[in-house]
């Protein structure tokens, strides 16, 4: 054990004091097959440094009503605790930085950080992993000898997103993750974890519309927080077990989505975002323009997540901006496209809310005037569950200002002004119910919609947070002029904020030595 060192954290990752100073590698045509075996720390247990030393390490239980994986996965979990809350505020200083190696192959790579239950959370290419939101160290892991998978349906999403590798419940407190399939080349396995402890809930394969057309379709599931449905089967978060199994979905054809309406122009129907209301499943995302402006309305087709038999189409919510729009139909809300990614029209949910036309039947008439702004119609931001009666939760009148757009990563619904101005957008925020002004949330300097507006960002060496306007809100760190960057964010998470950034270093031919994933934990 004495001689036990960085070499048994996963994937060599190192924590290291503030002084301490993302390419994708192209992925293998099926996963790694090797039971290659990962351990990481359990807080209260064993220490860091002889976490990977140990001979007995925990393995994770697919539940009875799955299909048992053909390889072992491994995890450690943490002991149950109270999770502290997301930091209002940005801090002045860098507490902890973790480094990982994003070439090691016990890790594949960094698929992405996201804000779990008790803190960060760290998606690989074969797993995922809790971070201590004090120290930065792991707190519980999970890896599979295969490798993650997509599953969020369009493909190509952001790295806040964890490149749709996994996907988290509105509430945060479980993750579910898209693993490749040691059976079939067309299934796909869903593992679900709870994010304060990293323990395994279920193991779940899913045969997908790719088996019925014979070609690759990424499988596309959503996670309320009590289910997750994939394709049309509604599993049960806490232990894998099928709840429900819906009729096929008229709107797929060999694997592609068709509007179904022969009485409107311009339809489109999208498979909905990865994420549905708190109790509330959205079955189908329809999109179209009432009158001869460009698509301005979208309607869908809701159902409670314990009945989802039960369903009501509701028409009115607010389709993003195409030119902005991300495969999961948010965007950021300076409004940048974004390249090689299918900008699709779905209404961006978040929390369980989305945004919807206040008078949802005066707006339609008015938008089939062929002079109609839909720009200039009163908004309200809307709880999903109380569509559907699983809350009362009132709208939120937002004023009249545009489209929906969305950070990625955000905690909070943003409406760009007419013009397109950052500054003039108005933001919602569902945990405090809060809107606010983007300008005003500067001024502030406080809360869920200012932190949201902070980017991380690259000039010349510096390595900083910054401001819709370009000043400096905390300075992180210098690199070397040989390490390019290649892209970074801002997490806020349970009891810290964390900034990922993704860079590589160069040798003086010009030739990748090492790509890196370095995460800031700020206080």
């Amino acid at each position: 054990m004495a001689g036990c060192g960085a070499s048994c954290h996963p994937g060599n990752m190192r924590t290291s004091p503030a002084d301490d100073t993302r390419l994708r590698p192209p992925r293998p045509a099926r996963a790694i097959r090797e039971a290659a075996l990962t351990t990481a720390v359990a807080i209260g247990l064993v220490s860091p440094m002889l976490a990977g030393c140990t001979d007995s390490v925990p393995t994770s239980t697919p539940s009875t009503a799955s299909p048992t994986p053909t390889t072992a996965a491994v995890s450690t979990t943490a002991p149950a605790g109270m999770a502290a809350d997301i930091p209002e505020a940005l801090g002045q200083q860098v507490r902890w930085q973790r480094v990982i190696d994003d070439d090691d192959a016990e890790i594949y790579h960094v698929e992405g950080v996201l804000a779990g239950a008790s803190g960060p959370i760290v998606v690989t290419g074969h797993g995922a992993m809790g971070l201590d939101p004090e120290t930065g160290e792991t707190t519980w892991s999970y890896r599979d000898p295969e490798g993650t998978m997509p599953v969020t349906g369009y493909g190509v999403v952001s790295a806040e997103r964890a490149h749709g590798q996994a996907v988290l419940s509105p509430d945060g407190t479980r993750l579910v993750l898209g693993l490749s399939s040691s059976t079939s080349n067309f299934a796909t396995r869903l593992v679900g974890l709870n994010t304060g402890t990293g323990e395994v809930l279920f193991d779940h394969e899913v045969t997908g519309y790719a088996i019925v057309s014979e070609r690759a379709v990424d499988l596309h599931i959503q996670v309320t927080d009590h289910v997750v449905m994939a394709e049309r089967e509604v599993i049960s978060l806490e232990d894998g077990s099928v709840l429900a199994t819906l009729p096929p979905d008229p709107a797929v054809v060999d694997g592609d989505r068709q509007c179904l309406r022969t009485d409107v122009g311009s339809c489109e129907s999208f498979w909905p975002g990865s994420q549905g209301g708190h109790s509330t499943l959205i079955l189908d995302s329809t999109c179209w323009s009432p009158g001869q402006t460009a698509t301005s309305w979208c309607e869908l087709t809701l159902a409670p997540d314990d009945d989802p038999t039960v369903s009501r189409q509701v028409g009115g919510f607010v389709p993003i901006d195409r030119s902005t729009g991300d495969a999961e139909g948010q965007s950021n809300v300076a409004g940048d496209n974004l390249d090689d990614v299918y900008p699709v029209l779905t209404p961006p949910v978040l929390d369980g809310w989305a945004i919807r036309y206040s008078d949802a039947d005066a707006a339609y008439a008015s938008m089939r005037d062929e002079d109609a702004d839909p720009l200039s119609l009163p908004l309200e931001a809307m709880s999903l569950d109380a569509l559907v009666s699983t809350n009362d939760a009132a709208p939120v009148p937002l004023g009249t200002s545009g489209q929906t757009v969305r950070d990625y990563g955000a905690r909070t619904l943003a409406v760009a002004g007419a013009d397109g101005k950052p500054g003039d957008a108005v933001v919602f925020d569902p945990a405090t119910r809060q809107v606010q002004g983007v300008d005003q949330a500067l001024e502030q300097g406080t809360g869920a919609i200012y932190l949201d507006a902070l980017t991380v960002t690259r000039s010349g060496s510096d390595l900083d947070i910054t401001r819709p306007d370009g000043s400096v809100a905390l300075h992180l760190t210098e690199y070397d002029a040989r390490i390019e960057h290649t892209d970074a964010y801002l997490v806020p998470a349970p009891g810290v904020i964390v900034a990922v950034e993704h860079h590589r270093t160069t040798t003086e031919d010009g030739k990748t030595d090492e790509s890196e994933v370095v995460i800031f934990g700020v206080g």
